[in-house]
C-alpha cells in the first residue's frame, strides 16, 4: 500500500522513481523525441508521468508525457540539444537520467518544385501526398536542386541563370540568390551544409557541358567558378548527391542519342576546387533520372536509357570510395525526368514520365530505404501529374551541421592554394580533438594571406593574393556559417602579412606590395572600416609570423629586402608607434606561423634555407631570443596556426601537398607535437586564421 504522508511541505526522494534508461533522442521540426525505459524501482507510489527536458547549453524547454517517447516542442531548428528524462509519481519527481545523444531540431520534410510556380511539401519519414506550400520565383524546369537544414535552392532552366532560394520553415515565395556563371538547364544540383555545387548541364553562349560552379548557401551572391567536369554532362538532371566532404554525379554524356546516354560517373571533393574525377561507371547508362542518399551511400534512380526511354533501374555506390555501382532494386514507376530527396534513412523519387508526351507524366512518389536493396514502396502523390520535378530535403543528413558547432572555442582557417587559389574557410573545435567542418568562403579565392585579428565573436582576414595583391579587409562572425563580408580597405594591396589583436583592436603588419613594408595597421573589429596607420616594423619584411597577449604583440622571422630574418620585435597593442626590438628566432626563417596564450607566443615551422620541424617559444612580457619547444610532426614552410589559451593547432602544410592533418600543442608545456585529427581540405599557406579564444583575448 502506498505510504502517503511520509513527507509534508515538499518531494520525498525516498517515495520518488529511480531514473529512466535513456534512450535515443532524434530530431524533427522545432522538436525532438526522446526515448527511454522505465525504471524497474517506481518508488512508493505508481508512475504517473515522465518528464522530459532538451537543452542546447543555455535554454532549457521541457515536456511531459504518459509512456516512452516524449517530444520536446518549441526548440529552434538549427539549434543542438541534448535530452535527459525523468518519471513521476504522486511523491514528486525522480532523479534526471543520464544525457542523451545530442541530435539537431529540423523539418524532415521534401520540398518538389513542380509546375505554375509551385512548390510542395510532404514528411518523408511518414507515407501520404504532397501538399502545396509554397512559389518559386520561376516556373521553367529543369532546374537544379540542393539545399541545407535552412534552405532550398533550385537553379538554373531553360533560358536562365537565375538561382531561387527558400527558407524552409516559413515557405512564402522564393527569392532571388544570384546568379548561375553561365545560363543553363539540366543540371544537377548537390550540397552539405555549406557550398551548394551546380553541376554540368546544358549550358549556352557558348555552349559547354562541363561547368562546375558553387554558392555558399548562407550569403546571397552569384555562382562561383570550381573546375571542370572530366567527361561531356549535358544532362545530367537529377542525378547527383553526396556526402559532407564529397559529391558523386553522373557523368551522363550529351544526349538521349548517339552522345549518351553514357553510364560514367565523376565525383568532386566539395571543399576543394578543381577538376572532377572518374569514379566507375553505373549499371545502366542513363540520363535524366533521380538521386538519393544517406551520409555513406548514393542511390541512382530511373531516367532515361534512350531517346525518350525509361527506366526503372537503382543502383547503387558507396560515396567515400570509388568503383562500379551495383543493383539496388526497382522503383514502382518506370520513368524518366524524376525528382529525389532524402532523410537519413529514406530515399524519396518524386512525379516524372513514361515517355515524352505531356499525357504520360506521373504523380507518384515512392521510397526507399536507402540502407538496404529492394523495389521501391508506393509513398503517396504529388498534387498533379509533373515531370522534372526536383526535390530538396531538409533533412539530408549530409546538408546538416555538426552537432559540436558552433563551439566554445573556435578556430578558423581559410583560402590558400591547392590545385588553384582557395576560398574554402574551415573550423575546428580547439577544446575537442577531431571536430572540425566546414564553415564557408572568403569573399575572393586567395592565397598567401596570413594570420587574421579576432574578438571573441568576429574574425578578421587581411590582404592576400586573389591573383593579383588585394587591400580587401574581411570579416567572419564566428557563430554564424557563411562567406566573409567586406569591412574595408588597407593602405595598400598586399600579401604575405602577419596579423594579431586584442579583443578590441586588430593590428596587420609587414607584408608584400611587390616589395617589402614595414607598415603596421590598425583597426577597430567592431567597426567596419579602412585600416589607420600604426607605425613601423624595425625591418621590412613578408611571410612574418604574428601572435599577441592581451597587451603586447609580437611579430617573428620572415624576408626582408634581401635574406630570412631572424628579427622578433613587439608592439603595445592599444598604443600607436614603431616597433621596438624584441628578440631573435634561433636562426633567419620565413613562412613562419605564430599563435599564443596570454602568456607565452610559440612561433612554428618555416624555412630557413630548409623546412623545419622547430617549434619555440617567448614569454609575451619579457623581452629576449626563443627558447626551444619541440618539433612538428613534419616539416613545413607553409604553416597556419590557431590557439585558446591553453591548447595551439598547427597545420603543417607543405607547396603542392596535401597534408590534412593538424598538429596539437599544450601551450604551457613543452614537447614534440601530438594528432589533433584532419581538416577536410590540404590546402597550404599561410592561409588566413583566427579564433575566439586567443591569448590576447583576457
Amino acid at each position: 500500500m502506498p505510504n502517503r504522508g511520509k513527507f509534508i511541505g515538499g518531494q520525498d526522494n525516498l517515495y520518488v522513481p529511480d531514473a529512466p534508461t535513456v534512450g535515443t533522442a532524434t530530431g524533427d521540426d522545432q522538436s525532438l523525441s526522446i526515448t527511454f525505459t522505465a525504471p524497474s524501482d517506481v518508488g512508493n507510489d505508481d508512475i504517473t508521468a515522465y518528464g522530459a527536458s532538451a537543452t542546447d547549453g543555455t535554454n532549457v524547454i521541457g515536456a511531459t508525457g504518459s509512456s516512452s517517447p516524449v517530444t520536446v516542442t518549441g526548440l529552434t531548428n538549427g539549434t543542438s540539444y541534448t535530452a535527459q528524462v525523468w518519471a513521476i509519481n504522486d511523491y514528486g519527481n525522480g532523479p534526471l537520467s543520464a544525457t542523451s545523444n545530442s541530435v539537431t531540431a529540423a523539418l524532415d520534410a521534401a520540398y518538389v518544385k513542380t509546375a505554375n510556380f509551385d512548390i510542395e511539401k510532404f514528411n518523408i519519414s511518414t507515407t501520404g501526398n504532397a501538399s502545396d506550400f509554397a512559389h518559386a520565383s520561376y516556373d521553367d524546369r529543369p532546374t537544379a536542386g540542393f539545399g541545407n537544414g535552412v534552405y532550398a535552392f533550385w537553379a538554373g532552366a531553360d533560358s536562365q541563370a537565375t538561382i531561387d532560394r527558400l527558407t524552409n520553415a516559413t515557405g512564402g515565395t522564393a527569392t532571388d540568390f544570384g546568379n548561375l556563371t553561365q545560363t543553363g538547364t539540366n543540371m544537377c544540383g548537390i550540397s552539405n551544409n555549406v557550398r551548394g555545387m551546380i553541376v554540368g548541364g546544358d549550358r549556352t553562349s557558348p555552349d559547354n557541358f562541363t561547368v562546375l560552379e558553387y554558392v555558399t548557401m548562407a550569403t546571397t551572391g552569384n555562382a562561383t567558378d570550381f573546375g571542370d567536369i572530366n567527361v561531356a554532362a549535358k544532362r545530367l538532371y537529377g542525378l547527383g548527391k553526396g556526402s559532407t566532404t564529397r559529391g558523386v554525379f553522373s557523368a551522363s554524356g550529351t544526349d538521349g542519342g548517339s552522345g549518351g546516354p553514357t553510364n560514367a560517373m565523376s565525383y568532386i571533393t566539395i571543399a576543394s576546387a578543381g577538376n572532377a574525377l572518374d569514379f566507375g561507371n553505373l549499371t545502366t547508362a542513363r540520363i535524366l533520372g533521380a538521386a538519393g542518399n544517406n551520409s555513406t551511400r548514393l542511390v541512382f534512380s530511373g531516367g532515361q536509357v534512350g531517346d525518350e526511354v525509361p527506366t526503372n533501374v537503382m543502383d547503387y555506390i558507396t560515396i567515400a570510395s570509388t568503383g562500379n555501382a551495383t543493383d539496388f532494386g526497382d522503383t514502382s514507376v518506370t520513368r524518366m525526368n524524376l525528382g529525389g530527396a532524402s532523410n537519413s534513412t529514406r530515399s524519396v523519387f518524386t512525379g516524372g514520365a513514361t515517355s515524352g508526351s505531356s499525357s504520360s507524366r506521373k504523380n507518384t512518389i515512392d521510397y526507399i530505404t536507402t540502407a538496404t536493396t529492394g523495389n521501391a514502396t508506393d509513398f503517396g502523390d504529388l498534387t498533379a501529374n509533373m515531370e522534372f520535378t526536383t526535390a530538396n530535403s531538409s533533412s539530408n543528413p549530409s546538408q546538416q551541421n555538426e552537432s559540436y558547432f558552433a563551439p566554445a572555442a573556435i578556430g578558423v582557417m581559410g583560402g590558400g592554394y591547392a590545385a588553384t587559389q582557395e576560398s574554402i574557410i574551415e573550423y575546428m573545435n580547439i577544446a575537442s580533438d577531431g571536430q572540425t567542418g566546414l564553415f564557408g568562403d572568403l569573399i575572393n579565392p586567395a592565397n598567401t594571406i596570413g594570420s587574421g585579428a579576432a574578438s571573441t565573436t568576429r574574425g578578421v582576414s587581411f590582404g592576400g593574393n586573389a591573383g593579383s595583391r588585394q587591400d580587401v579587409i574581411e570579416f567572419i562572425t564566428f557563430s554564424t556559417k557563411g562567406k566573409a563580408t567586406d569591412f574595408g580597405n588597407l593602405a595598400t594591396a598586399k600579401d604575405a602579412s602577419a596579423g594579431f589583436s586584442s579583443n578590441t583592436r586588430g593590428i596587420t603588419g609587414g607584408g608584400d606590395t611587390g616589395s617589402k613594408i614595414n607598415v603596421i595597421e590598425y583597426i577597430t573589429i567592431a567597426s567596419e572600416g579602412n585600416s589607420t596607420d600604426f607605425g613601423d616594423l624595425t625591418v621590412a619584411r613578408e611571410r612574418l609570423a604574428g601572435s599577441s597577449s592581451t597587451t603586447r604583440g609580437v611579430f617573428g622571422g620572415g624576408t626582408d629586402a634581401s635574406a630570412k630574418s631572424d628579427v622578433i620585435d613587439y608592439i603595445t597593442i592599444a598604443s600607436t608607434g614603431n616597433a621596438t626590438d624584441f628578440g631573435n628566432l634561433s636562426a633567419a626563417k620565413q613562412f613562419v606561423a605564430g599563435c599564443s596564450s596570454n602568456t607565452r607566443a610559440l612561433f612554428a615551422g618555416g624555412n630557413s634555407g630548409s623546412l623545419v620541424t622547430d617549434v619555440e617559444y617567448v614569454t609575451i612580457a619579457s623581452t629576449g631570443n626563443v627558447t626551444d619547444f619541440g618539433d612538428l610532426s613534419t616539416a613545413s614552410d607553409r604553416t597556419s596556426a590557431v590557439s585558446d589559451k591553453t591548447t595551439a593547432l598547427v597545420h603543417p602544410a607543405l607547396t603542392n601537398l596535401s597534408i590534412t592533418r593538424l598538429d596539437k600543442f599544450t601551450i604551457a608545456s613543452t614537447g614534440n607535437a601530438s594528432d589533433y585529427g584532419d581538416l577536410t581540405a590540404g590546402n597550404y599557406g599561410p592561409k588566413f586564421s583566427a579564433s575566439n579564444s586567443h591569448g590576447g583575448i583576457a
